[in-house]
């Protein structure tokens, strides 16, 4: 699967780390030339059924704590590996996220999102020095983030990005978040590939008199197996009771589309949906002494390189919840936390990963969010997933997914066409797609689409209608049916599940939804190459204090090829 893949480590504000708990510390490299010191901590997430876990308080109150039944097992697994870096020398970099970069003939084009939409800010020459224009000069009111002496601006080629330096007392501390598949390296920085998984075993003490006990112990480990062996990475021993921030109820309902109510976790709780109730809670692992730190690297000591993973067997994605299928395909990480000054930060549309796959047939995507998808008021509240398809990896055409009603966090791609939902109420209202092309609705509901540069709305600033603008529709039965949002009806093309805890959602779309031009050629088909990225937004009514829209978006993967080799998968 060619995806074109980094994981640099992102430098990110001091004030989201004061929120975020510290897990347990291991493989720390201290004294590094460089003024960096790096700890990884692993830290582990199971997902039990709510009928194998007994409560010790009120499953709603803070202060309650919870414990597994002696034999019962997850029924949900995950990890995530966060890595610190306390850096003395360097000074802290603020990224400006409020721009979109764009790759021109001879240089590259700033355009900065404002309370006036997208404006042209200044050009990047060939050797990465940033010139502003009028614009940038003349309206400080629209750039309040932006400094004022704009030579302080750098360009980061790795991060398509500007950013300055900001002076901070003391070291600086800053994360970045890594979950399956990790980055392994061997001694020799040689990539370590394999397959991973998560298992958990539990350990029956017999005593002399021969009748098991009950008092069992449960681990959980991170096996990798490669061509020479399997090797366990990381562990952490399952306490016997879990408190407060380490337990999570609200577990999604696939069925219904909706959070389960806190009434089901109490006890004699009730409900009539076929969703068993989970709980989630969240373990600190140490990695084995297999596993050592070379600064910023995790390093498997004494082990063969395995083959390219790419010849592995194919992946096989079933929509169903349950998100093992995606743990050995690789995506691209989205910081946490990362937000732009005209939106709220919300953690439930901060993206932290994106990944595809696909068959012959259907094209498979993956996101994962910091708090819970869809999760929005429960008497108005909206929420909206975006994947943005360019097809023909052409900005000049479609839509340029940049700031637009308050509510975009720009991607540098040419958005051709879109598979969507969108959540009201708290509750999945639809699945849908947007065509961003030439035509408007009509060609739209004739079925046949023309690649062409569009706008999203269909009206101008004076009200008048565009002949070419973002069209949204539902496919159903063979039909083509415009829809906007709010509006009931769903495509039967667009499937998708939302893992128990709420963190994770896994979409399906078959080719057939893409529509086809005038010559009968499918937008979307097999042997195709496209690039692709995922948005996320939703209003800020079940937020206290909170007044504007929140969103973000991933960086494009570029060059997929939707062909015979890479990560296959089947639909049930």
């Amino acid at each position: 699967m060619p995806i074109y893949l980094s994981r640099p480590f992102r430098l990110i504000s001091l004030c989201l780390l004061a929120v975020i708990p510290i897990a347990n510390a291991n493989a720390t490299k201290q004294g590094d030339p460089s003024g960096v010191a790096f700890t990884h901590q692993i830290t582990f997430q199971l997902t039990f059924s709510h009928e194998d876990m007994i409560w010790l308080g009120d499953p709603a109150s803070p202060t309650a704590s919870v414990y597994p039944k002696p034999d019962a097992r997850p029924i949900a697994t995950d990890l995530c590996v966060r890595t610190l870096a306390k850096d003395h020398l360097s000074p802290n970099r603020r990224y400006l996220h409020e721009a979109r970069i764009a790759k021109g003939t001879s240089q590259r084009n700033v355009y900065a999102f404002t309370s006036e939409r997208e404006k042209m800010i200044g050009t990047i020459n060939g050797q990465g020095h940033f010139s502003t224009n009028a614009t940038y000069r003349n309206n400080r009111k629209l750039l309040p983030s932006w400094p004022t002496d704009a030579s302080i601006l750098t360009y980061d080629a790795e991060e398509n990005r500007l950013y300055y330096n900001v002076l901070i007392p003391g070291p600086l501390v800053s994360e970045s978040l890594d979950f399956l598949p990790l980055t392994l390296v061997s001694s020799d920085l040689s990539p370590v590939t394999g397959r991973y998984s998560i298992d958990y075993s539990i350990t029956n003490r017999v005593p002399s008199n021969g009748a098991p006990d009950s008092d069992n112990t449960a681990e959980v480990s991170l096996q990798l197996v490669t061509q020479a062996s399997t090797i366990t990475l990381a562990h952490a021993s399952v306490p016997r009771v879990f408190h407060g921030d380490n337990v999570q109820t609200g577990s999604f309902d696939n069925q219904d589309g909706t959070y389960l109510p806190e009434s089901v976790y109490r006890a004699g709780g009730t409900h009539n949906r076929e969703t068993v109730p989970s709980v989630t809670v969240t373990i600190p692992g140490k990695f084995t002494s297999r596993v050592q730190s070379d600064g910023e690297n995790l390093v498997v000591a004494n082990t063969l390189v395995s083959a390219d993973p790419s010849k592995d067997s194919p992946a096989t994605i079933a929509i169903d919840g349950n998100f093992d299928d995606w743990r050995n395909i690789t995506g691209i990480d989205d910081p946490r936390g990362d937000v732009v000054p005209y939106l709220e930060y919300i953690a439930d549309v901060d993206l932290l990963e994106f990944k595809v796959a696909h068959d012959d047939q259907h094209l498979y995507l993956y996101a994962r969010v910091a708090g819970q998808i869809g999760r929005s008021h429960p008497h108005g509240g909206r929420s909206y997933f975006y994947a943005y398809l360019d097809v023909d990896h052409n900005s000049n055409t479609g839509f340029l997914p940049s700031r637009d009603d308050d509510c975009y966090f720009g991607v540098d791609i040419g958005d051709d066409c879109e598979v969507q939902f969108e959540f009201v109420d708290n509750t999945l209202r639809k699945t849908f797609y947007g065509f961003c092309g030439i035509g408007g609705d009509d060609n739209v509901l004739k079925q046949i689409v023309t690649l062409g540069k569009s706008q999203y709305g269909r009206f101008n600033k004076a009200g008048v209608e565009r002949a070419n603008y973002k069209s949204e529709y539902i496919f159903r039965d063979g039909v083509t049916q415009i829809t906007e949002d709010l509006k009931l009806g769903t495509s039967d093309t667009i499937r998708l599940a939302v893992s128990p805890d709420g963190n994770e959602v896994e979409v399906v779309s078959t080719f057939t939804g893409f529509l086809r031009n005038p010559a009968g050629q499918p937008t979307i088909q097999s042997g195709q190459t496209i690039d692709l990225a995922v948005g996320m937004e939703c209003d800020s009514k079940a937020y206290p204090d909170k007044t504007n829209w929140a969103a973000d978006s991933t960086r494009a993967i570029r060059g997929y090829t939707l062909g015979q080799s890479g990560h296959h998968a089947t639909s049930e």
